[in-house]
């Protein structure tokens, strides 16, 4: 019988534990505390390495005057076209058939109308975009949602529902090779037949490739602007962030942009901040820095541009790295009086690479639309 009592403790105890580990994935603030406890050393979330804080973030900005952005501009925009500096965008086609996404995304709450389209990036390869529209659409108002890497834009049902609560029309995506979307196309250097481009890794090899990244959202902005809502904001979520701080900085049409968990500048970027993407890729880098492009995405009357971190995020993008560099953008934007905001959140209710409960309550407050 004794024999039984401890076999009886030893499964209590596994049983114990695996309630506690339960608890604390699943628990907000406990994940939040073993995150911490776990840290390698104080630089991972509570202090900004002293190497990072004594740099000066303005030696990192070359737009310095009004003449300035609007160079800065029409250089990013022949990088992105090429040498004519002309949009190509194809006409987005209706594709609602046969598509699995577009199936749970009419189980969303909320959702009265939602359609699915698809838009020729390059010759014979297709991009999705997906359209949701409330029951009582709100006049002028129009959020543009661009997830990240690993996984797919249902796994922000929560934000999406939310917005159309508020009688938000919404448009979604994923990044190129996730989802419904394409990941490779042949090579243009070198043309040979044999060789095939990933999207996201070998922008090299690709003429015009950022053109492929910023199209689904302009013509995401096209759509809406059809439908007569002309206040746009665009939420980029991790990788997406990189994406969508490159198209505000092209398209002045974008009221609002929003980057979450997904974007620094270079040089405060350490470990899983790399750069990739569209923020890798050789020639933007060597045009301008990434605190150009926050100059570009928030210059323009009535335009904001936010960057909001997770402090705790197991994943990138953590601690408040940003906010060194917060007053450089916010004081340069009020230098060149061209209009315009530029500020940093940070979000330290969780430990999770996401958009939390408080995350998505903030974008509604950076919107004007809280309770």
């Amino acid at each position: 019988m004794a024999r039984f009592r401890w076999i009886w403790a030893i499964l209590a105890t596994i049983a114990a534990l695996g309630l506690l580990v339960a608890f604390v994935r699943t628990n907000d603030a406990a994940f939040t505390v073993y995150k911490r406890l776990k840290a390698k050393d104080q630089y991972v979330y509570e202090e900004v390495r002293p190497s990072l804080v004594t740099q000066d973030p303005a030696t990192f900005l070359s737009i310095k005057t009004p003449a300035d952005v609007m160079a800065y501009r029409d250089t990013l925009t022949h990088l992105v076209y090429g040498a004519d500096g002309l949009r190509r965008a194809e006409i987005p086609i209706p594709a609602d058939e046969d598509s699995s996404i577009l199936n749970v995304v009419r189980q969303f709450s909320g959702v009265a109308e939602a359609h699915r389209f698809a838009l020729e990036v390059r010759p014979g390869l297709y991009s999705y975009i997906y359209l949701m529209v409330p029951a009582r659409p709100m006049p002028q108002r129009g959020l543009i949602y661009h997830h990240g890497f690993a996984g797919s834009f249902p796994q922000r049902q929560d934000l999406i529902e939310a917005a159309l609560k508020k009688g938000l029309t919404v448009i979604v995506m994923d990044q190129l090779a996730y989802g419904e979307n394409v990941g490779q196309a042949p090579c243009d250097f070198p043309a040979d037949g044999t060789c095939h481009a990933n999207l996201q890794f070998d922008l090299t090899k690709l003429k015009t490739p950022l053109a492929i990244h910023v199209e689904p959202v302009r013509v995401a902005i096209d759509l809406l602007n059809q439908r007569g809502i002309s206040d746009v904001t665009v939420v980029g979520f991790s990788a997406g962030s990189g994406t969508i701080v490159l198209t505000a900085a092209l398209d002045e049409r974008i009221r609002t942009s929003i980057a979450v968990a997904g974007t620094l500048p270079y040089y405060l970027r350490e470990g899983q901040d790399a750069p990739i993407g569209v923020a890798d890729y050789a020639p933007l880098r060597d045009a301008m820095s990434l605190m150009d492009l926050y100059i570009l995405g928030a210059s323009g009357e009535g335009r904001v541009q936010t960057h909001l971190f997770n402090r705790y995020d197991r994943c990138c993008f953590r601690n408040v790295k940003g906010l060194l560099y917060e007053p450089v953008i916010s004081d340069r934007l009020k230098e060149l009086d061209l209009g315009g905001q530029f500020q940093i959140r940070i979000d330290e209710s969780h430990a999770h690479h996401g958009i939390s409960k408080w995350g998505i309550a903030m974008i509604f407050e950076l919107m004007g639309l809280q309770e």
